[in-house]
This record gives structure tokens, C-alpha cells and sequence, in this order.
């Protein structure tokens, strides 16, 4: 048994970590119960998580029973269901990012599924957040006041294990009579969602919750009426607001609402043609993405050259030029669009191939970065020692450090050489147009 435990521990990430960690969990007489009952496969999962993850050791430190759940394909709790305790919500959320972490470790399930997982926990989570802030209002039942949308990579049910959600509130209609009583009561209530999304316990937290792609950004109003959110997008020339909006949806709340304000924005969204002024605003924000990161240091995987950004921006321009003459390109998805890029015959299907192939790689890297200490993070570590861990952690062949490594430096090379082509290929050069 012990020669066994040994070899699994050999082959985790950081073996180190891991052998520390299991012999720390190995203390507690449940832990060790359950440990010891636990099918390899399984104890190969949690030695794997525990060697990486510190933030979800500690958890299991809390909640050794958790650990039974390592190994299950299938979520906890099917997406529409609502927890209505906020303490059983929190633990909830951890119980799914400890499944959801296995399952990326040990590469069961296609990435597209690992990334629809974690949006799902974030959607089911918001959704019991709405309820348990008792959100109601003088135009009726509490879901029929107001819809969230979210955007980003939860809109485009591709999160990471530690991001911003990227929300907007939008509101029902309401006669003069009831705006001044509906807008207190709606306010009161989205600030007890907030709280209960981003309160910090020695447990942990929900969500960091990001409102500035609203309206005016950080200085516009929390939530806007239907009317008047159709009304401002119709007179908004921002295009950085129409790169955003393709990957919004509604998530909680009146989902009817949210779905007749997408209807409504469509000629905002998806337009027959792109005027001069579309073009040089589109070549201003790849201009402007060019410029911030020459003044980086440290390589960012999220908006580095080479990133994943460089991906999607090159996804989202294509889908606002062409998604008028090919529906199928308005999805919110990014890996969406680009095999509907392919299917068009608007991208060589080699080079949606490489640069799904390529997008993937780097999310992953994303989540392990992220994995760590559920710390949203972007910055790749120059050590070779926390390199290692992640040419390990996403299960590249080799036999010896240096052959991990080199792996790894390789696979990173051609993803972020081919994210970074789409990028350039994508519009007139950087500083072309300036």
C-alpha cells in the first residue's frame, strides 16, 4: 500500500507539497477513514489536487467528507437549483470547485465541459443569491423586476476558477407612480446581492462582482429600465461596448425581460456592414491592446502577446463584421463562434483548429495559475520551480525536470505563436491607422 502511495506521490505535480499535505490530512482520524477508503483512482485525484491547490487543501482540512465527492463526473446540484442558506451556498461552491479541479487534473472530461462547469456553479450561484436578497418591487414577483446579465467569460459560459463576474442589472419598466418606491427597494436589494456574493470569511468568499461594463461604466447607475438601457445603446458609437455585449446573456431574474432586451439590441450588435468609422474604432482598440502590453513585464496569459485576449479579440471582430449574413456566428461562446468561423468558410478550418487547440492550452494554464490560491492572476512566474509545477500539473510527457520543462516552454511557444498571429492578422497592423 505504502509503495503505491509513494508512486502516486512521485508522479503528482509538486511531490513535495503533496506528501506534506496527505500526511497533514493523514492526522485528522476522519480524513484518514476516508483516505483509506478511497478507490485509487480516487486517491490518485485527491493526492494530484491537494499537491497544486492550496486554497481547496485547506478546504478539505475543514470539510474532510468532501473529498468522497472527488472522482464524480457529475455536478452536485443541477444547474437550476437554488441554495437558500447562505453558509450551505458557500460550502456548496467549494464542494464544486474541488469536483470541478479534479476533473481538470486528471484531463476526464473535454475542457469545453471543465469551463462549462464552473460558469454553471456561477450561474446556480447567482441565482441563489437573487433569492436569498429577497429582491422584490412594486411591478410584482421578484423575478419579474429585474434580469442579470452577465458577460465576459461567464456570459460565455467559459469561466476560470477565479474570476470577476462581469454583471448588468437591468430592470423592468415601471409607471411614474411606482418608479420612486420600485427603485429604492430594487437598490436595497442589489446591495444585499452584492454582499452576499463578495463577503470575505476565514471560509472563503462567492464571487467578485464587477459592474463597470454597465452603462457609463463606474460612474453610471447601478440598474437602468429596459426602455432606457435599449435607448442608450442605440446612441452608444463605443465599440469596446459592442465587443462586450456579444458575449452577454441573461443568467437570474426575468429571463423574458433579458431575452426581449437581446432582441431589441440585435441592430447594435450585428450591423449589414462596417462603416470607416467602425473600422478605425476597432483599429484604435487593437492599437491601444498593442500598446499596454510593450509596457508589461511579466508575460500575462489573459492579455500578453500571445494570450488568450489575442484570440478572442480576433473571434469578436470577425463575428461583428459577418454574424448579419451568418446567424450562426452569434453565439456568446468563443469556441462557439470559431467553429461557426470554420463552417462559414470565413477562417481556414486548420487555423480554427490551431487556434481552438491554442485557446485551450491557454485557459488551462489560466486555471492552474488560478488554481493555486483562488487568486485571479494572469502573470506566469519566471522560476523555473513554479514553472515546473505547472509543465507537471498539465500533464506533459517527460521523464525528468528538464524534460518537463522543455515541454512545457515548447507547448507554450506554439500556442502563444499561433494566438498571437491571430491577433496581427486581425484588422490593419497596430499603429497603422493612428
Amino acid at each position: 500500500m505504502m509503495a503505491a502511495v509513494d508512486q502516486l506521490l512521485a508522479a503528482a505535480p509538486d511531490p513535495r507539497a503533496a506528501g506534506d499535505r496527505l500526511e497533514q490530512l493523514r492526522e485528522d482520524g476522519e480524513a484518514r477513514r476516508i483516505l483509506d477508503a478511497l478507490a485509487p483512482e480516487s486517491l490518485r485525484a485527491v493526492i494530484n489536487l491537494i499537491s497544486i491547490s492550496r486554497f481547496l487543501f485547506h478546504f478539505i482540512c475543514r470539510q474532510p467528507a468532501a473529498m468522497a465527492i472527488i472522482g464524480s463526473g457529475t455536478p452536485i446540484l443541477p444547474p437550476a437549483h437554488r441554495v437558500i442558506d447562505p453558509d450551505l451556498l458557500l460550502e456548496t461552491k467549494y464542494r464544486e470547485l474541488l469536483r470541478i479541479a479534479a476533473v481538470d487534473l486528471e484531463a476526464r472530461q473535454p475542457y469545453e465541459q471543465v469551463l462549462q462547469d464552473l460558469s454553471d456553479l456561477a450561474v446556480r450561484t447567482v441565482g441563489s443569491a437573487l433569492d436569498l436578497a429577497g429582491i422584490g418591487g412594486a411591478l410584482g414577483k421578484p423575478r419579474d423586476a429585474l434580469c442579470i446579465f452577465a458577460l465576459g467569460k461567464l456570459g460565455a459560459a467559459e469561466l476560470n476558477f477565479s474570476s470577476d463576474l462581469d454583471l448588468i442589472y437591468v430592470s423592468a419598466n415601471g409607471t411614474d407612480g411606482e418608479i420612486e418606491v420600485f427603485q429604492k427597494q430594487l437598490m436595497d436589494g442589489l446591495l444585499r446581492f452584492s454582499r452576499l456574493l463578495e463577503e470575505r470569511s476565514e471560509k472563503g468568499f462567492l464571487y467578485r462582482v464587477d459592474l463597470n461594463l454597465r452603462p457609463w461604466g463606474r460612474s453610471g447607475p447601478l440598474f437602468m429600465a429596459l426602455d432606457d438601457t435599449e435607448h442608450y445603446y442605440e446612441a452608444s458609437s463605443d465599440a469596446w461596448e459592442r465587443i462586450a455585449w456579444l458575449r452577454a446573456r441573461p443568467v437570474a431574474g426575468a429571463m423574458v425581460l433579458g431575452d426581449e432586451l437581446l432582441q431589441r439590441l440585435q441592430p447594435f450588435l450585428y450591423r449589414r456592414s462596417l462603416s470607416s468609422e467602425d473600422l478605425d474604432r476597432f483599429v484604435s482598440i487593437k492599437n491601444d491592446m498593442a500598446s499596454a502590453r510593450r509596457r508589461r513585464g511579466q508575460w500575462n496569459v489573459k492579455v500578453g502577446e500571445g494570450g488568450i485576449r489575442d484570440v478572442e479579440f480576433f473571434v469578436q471582430i470577425l463575428q461583428l463584421v459577418n454574424a448579419a449574413r451568418h446567424p450562426r456566428l452569434k453565439s456568446t461562446s468563443t469556441l462557439r463562434s470559431l467553429s461557426g468561423l470554420a463552417e462559414c468558410g470565413l477562417v481556414p478550418a486548420d487555423d480554427a483548429r490551431d487556434m481552438r487547440a491554442a485557446y485551450l492550452f491557454l485557459r488551462r494554464l489560466e486555471n492552474r495559475l488560478q488554481m493555486i490560491d483562488e487568486q485571479q492572476t494572469h502573470e506566469l512566474p519566471e522560476d523555473p520551480a513554479h514553472r515546473l509545477l505547472l509543465a507537471r500539473s498539465l500533464g506533459l510527457p517527460g521523464h525528468s525536470d528538464d524534460e518537463f520543462l522543455e515541454m512545457f516552454e515548447t507547448e507554450l511557444l506554439v500556442n502563444r505563436s499561433v494566438a498571437q498571429n491571430a491577433f496581427e492578422r486581425i484588422l490593419p497592423p497596430p499603429g497603422s491607422r493612428e
